[in-house]
């Protein structure tokens, strides 16, 4: 509760200094606070639970990318100024993947089965999708283009360049993971 009254306060402040600035199209301000509260609920998250949570985000990622790329032929046409490359069998593909990463995680960290855990198994992957959104729709809001080649023109990380070219770069897998994390937090508490 003292988290959640610090980043309104925080937020409110800002908002009272820049009226103008924070208006809902300010989706970076709504990924800050979506970092905040999953460094919070991270704290309180079993090692498992994390590794569950970010595998289910990676995957989903993963999936999407590739599913949109071999077989994805019809674009989401409302997200084609944030992500102008999305498409359904994309979307398709990733939550498939995560649905299926989410159960063999649990089945090789010995994760029980619990309503909490299967819902977010069943969530996971579009969480991650639109964790995905909010941070495509964020870079856009601040000018950035694609984090994925940031790393690789560092010449200690050369060998990043393939892997990481074109493909939203680690700041996807962050603004994923982030939502991921605060989503689980709030359902496992709900399912206990």
């Amino acid at each position: 509760m003292a988290a959640a009254e610090i980043c309104i306060v925080v937020y409110g402040e800002y908002w009272r200094m820049q009226p103008n600035a924070c208006q809902p199209r300010d989706v970076w301000a709504l990924q800050l606070l979506i970092l905040f509260f999953a460094m919070i609920a991270l704290l309180f998250m079993e090692r498992d639970e994390a590794a569950l949570v970010g595998l289910v985000c990676i995957f989903s990622d993963v999936g999407a990318f590739a599913f949109g790329k071999i077989i994805g032929k019809h674009r989401v046409h409302s997200l084609q100024k944030i992500s102008p490359k999305k498409t359904w069998e994309g979307y398709a593909g990733g939550v498939l993947i995560a649905w299926l990463a989410g159960f063999i995680v649990c089945k090789l960290f010995g994760i029980a089965f619990t309503p909490g855990i299967i819902a977010y198994i069943i969530l996971g992957g579009p969480i991650a999708e639109i964790g995905d959104i909010l941070g495509s729709a964020s870079k856009r809001q601040l000018g950035l283009k694609d984090s994925g080649e940031a790393l690789a023109h560092y010449s200690v990380v050369k060998w990043l360049e393939w892997p990481l070219k074109g493909h939203g770069g680690y700041l996807d897998r962050l603004d994923s993971i982030s939502l991921g994390i605060v989503i689980f937090a709030i359902i496992n508490n709900i399912a206990l």
